[in-house]
């Protein structure tokens, strides 16, 4: 990329290529301008450390840090995505040029932008709790703790999909950390207690800020809002949250153990991964609705409802599973390599890797009851398995990392499921989920692909099968030594 800089407008200087579309948004230390890339003829967003810190050593290497934390997380679907890096051209009395960092252009606003101008509903609230949980979990794996997770830095797309952003306070474990033992870093609504302690944020600080959004989503308020900032942040590390379901008594209760565990003062205390936080969370919202439904006839399906009129909505799947059943989805053949065959099937997604637990008769909580028979008489008095009991253990066994147990029992499932059911759906997620997990992800692409094909909620499944195209992609690049 060349550096002469062209002045984009007052204050700012950027590469010639770059032309000024308009502002975003200004933080404490940056500015954030859309413009267009005229070499490649797109919208992209810039983010440029302001004047006052271009000569702050301190600041340069943060904002330098942010672009190599993000990058290293962009191939993932709700990550902002970087694409290039550099500095403006030194000023004529030797002024050091603006860094910047120019990244995907997303034109849905943020997430606190949401908040402020009014509700979000319950099920965009979850969909967006799911897809934050997807991007820390990827995100620890890869080294890297957020040490900030807030509304403002969750961006939007046209689709109102989110992308978490703004890793500039972010610590990467591949590297001695900035923040010195004492300071605290982060925001103080979001804050995590040891973060206010001044102990270094871990993955479980951005699970508790996780936790304290998703109560605003659901609730409407944060759990703490006391002033100033410095109150806040004790509160987080000194007293209880409010229940949940007091403060929005359409809440069930259950919501209530689920936040808190994520928002307990103990880094240990809280869930062991931001994706269980969200898990729990979805069996919990819709705990209401456990009971499995049957299909609808073939001859009649009813009419699918809005998507916030829950009690309705499995009626509504059951349908169009069985409507599904008398047209006939085409398949993926089967494991064992036979030709592909019709497999209508209902689809309800599993969310990231999240499943609505309305058609489960197994308690989240504790896994199913095993029978216990001696070998003799075990085909006699036990009853086989049911499809519903071995797709919820292969789905707690997936939740648990134990992937080769999950792995047959989802095959299992799979062959004792009615292609019409929601298990079937069920078991072909977390199968899929389960074999890129394990390392396998070209057995994963035919069984996504094999979910994608049932079309409700296709948006979740599709980021899981690019995750596994983007493992196969990567292991043949590693294989055939290409950089």
């Amino acid at each position: 990329m060349g550096t002469s800089g062209a002045s984009v407008t007052a204050g700012i200087e950027l590469p010639e290529r770059y032309t000024p579309v308009r502002f975003i948004a200004e933080g404490g230390m940056a500015s954030v301008w859309c413009v267009t890339d005229e070499l490649l003829g797109r919208r992209v967003a810039v983010k440029v450390l302001s004047h006052a810190y271009a000569e702050n050593d301190r600041a340069v290497r943060r904002f330098k840090r942010e672009a190599r934390a993000a990058a290293r997380l962009s191939g993932h679907p709700h990550v902002v995505s970087i694409y290039d890096v550099g500095e403006a051209e030194a000023g004529r009395d030797g002024e050091r040029g603006q860094p910047f960092i120019v990244m995907e252009y997303l034109a849905g606003g943020t997430v606190a932008d949401a908040i402020r101008v009014g509700s979000v509903e319950r099920e965009r609230a979850l969909t967006w709790i799911q897809q934050a949980a997807a991007a820390l979990d990827y995100a620890h794996a890869h080294g890297v703790v957020h040490r900030d997770v807030k509304p403002g830095n969750l961006l939007l797309d046209g689709e109102q999909s989110l992308h978490v952003a703004d890793f500039g306070i972010a610590r990467l474990g591949t590297e001695d950390t900035l923040t010195e033992l004492g300071q605290v870093l982060g925001t103080a609504a979001y804050i995590s207690p040891e973060q206010v302690r001044g102990w270094s944020g871990t993955d479980a600080s951005d699970r508790y800020s996780l936790a304290v959004l998703a109560y605003e989503l659901l609730v409407g308020e944060r759990p703490f809002t006391a002033q100033p900032a410095a109150i806040q942040a004790r509160q987080h590390l000194e007293t209880d949250p409010p229940r949940a379901s007091a403060r929005r008594r359409s809440l069930p209760r259950a919501v209530d153990h689920v936040l808190a565990r994520g928002m307990a003062k103990s880094p240990e205390a809280r869930w062991g991964s931001a994706t269980a936080f969200a898990d729990e969370l979805e069996r919990a919202l819709w705990k209401r609705r456990a009971t499995p439904m049957r299909p609808a006839p073939v001859t009649q399906p009813p009419k699918r409802p809005a998507a916030r009129n829950v009690p309705g909505r499995a009626v509504a799947l059951a349908g169009l599973a069985a409507a599904a059943l008398g047209v006939g989805i085409a398949a993926t053949a089967s494991r064992q390599g036979t030709p592909p065959r019709a497999r209508p099937a209902a689809r309800i997604a599993r969310v990231a890797p999240a499943a609505a637990a309305t058609h489960r008769t197994v308690s989240a909580h504790k896994p199913p009851r095993q029978h216990v028979v001696s070998a003799t008489n075990a085909a006699s008095t036990t009853p086989a398995p049911t499809a519903d009991t071995l797709e919820a253990r292969g789905h707690q066994l997936m939740l648990a990392g134990d992937w080769a147990a999950a792995i047959p029992t989802l095959r299992a499932a799979l062959a004792a499921a009615s292609t019409a059911s929601p298990t079937y759906a069920y078991a072909l997620y977390d199968l899929g989920r389960s074999l890129r997990l394990a390392g396998d992800p070209r057995a994963a692409v035919p069984i996504l692909w094999r979910r994608l094909q049932i079309p409700i909620e296709t948006a979740v499944v599709r980021d899981e099968l690019q995750l596994a195209l983007q493992a196969i992609g990567m292991s043949e690049m590693h294989a055939g030594g290409g950089d």
